[in-house]
């Protein structure tokens, strides 16, 4: 019994799996964060095109006469 105890607290595998649990519950937070509905990445993204857009939207057109 002893022997039993003694391998059961020399395994480390268990703690190899917990830490991958821990590193993909972190990940797929950090992806919510990232790309939810008004995630950092989105609301940088819908800014930037807005940007372009009103580039887009005040630049002359050369071949039209003013």
């Amino acid at each position: 019994m002893a022997n039993r105890l003694k391998a059961f607290f020399a395994d480390e595998s268990g703690v190899t799996a917990i830490e991958y649990g821990i590193l993909a519950a972190a990940m797929a937070a950090a992806i919510g964060v990232i790309f939810g509905s008004e995630g950092v990445f989105v609301t940088a993204l819908k800014e930037r095109f807005a940007s372009i857009a009103d580039q887009i939207t005040n630049t002359n057109n050369p071949g039209t006469s003013k």
